[in-house]
């Protein structure tokens, strides 16, 4: 006798439980744990049954990057806000500093957004949304600050991706194994996110 066939509600349960699993399992083990197989035997499915709630394996990751973005998008809502009711300069250099936070504490999952390579996969759609995202934010911060007169005049969008390049320097060298030096890696975390400010603040 068949199963019966699952309700819109069932199959989106089911995704989510299956997107738990996943995400759980790059905390813990990072981003080259992270299979299919291994995912069904935690939801307790077998390893073909997942596909039928992803088209594949890069479509499930695509599912995970942007469930994370999702809570980032709505961190950042309460930071501008914060911005415009405050010190538009102490809230970039917040955040600045979290994303240095999130490499040390939880240096799998920045492994998995930053330094994996992403899949061209069709199914993988808009690949480069991580990074946009993170410039179109702090560029909303840029603008606020040079509106206020705190931030030197500068195109907002580059400004915003120069930082944003700057303060990942070391950490990309640290977890591509290029910098071994944890506490090297720490003294230029320090250095870069001072010259990100500087740069911020300063006319050309």
């Amino acid at each position: 006798m068949p199963r019966p066939k699952q309700t819109k509600a069932e199959r989106e349960a089911m995704r989510e439980r299956i997107l738990d699993a996943a995400y759980e399992l790059l905390l813990e083990q990072g981003p080259d744990a992270l299979s299919t197989r291994i995912i069904a035997e935690r939801v307790g499915v077998s390893h073909m049954a997942l596909y039928t709630y992803f088209e594949n394996y890069d479509a499930l990751t695509e599912a995970l990057r942007a469930r994370l973005r999702e809570g980032r998008e709505a961190q950042r809502a309460e930071t501008l806000r914060q911005a415009e009711i405050g010190d538009v300069a102490a809230v970039m250099r917040e955040s600045l500093v979290r994303y240095v936070t999130m490499a040390k504490e939880h240096p799998k999952m920045y492994m998995f957004m930053w330094v994996q390579p992403i899949s061209r996969d069709p199914a993988c759609r808009e690949p480069h949304r991580p990074y946009q995202g993170n410039v179109r934010y702090l560029a909303q911060l840029v603008q606020l600050g040079i509106e206020r007169g705190v931030f030197a005049l500068r195109d907002p969008t580059l400004a915003a991706a120069t930082v944003f390049a700057i303060i990942h320097a070391p950490l990309l060298f640290y977890h591509n194994g290029r910098l071994t030096d944890e506490g090297f890696r720490d003294q230029m975390s320090a250095e870069v996110l001072e010259a990100a400010m500087w740069y911020l603040t300063r006319e050309t």
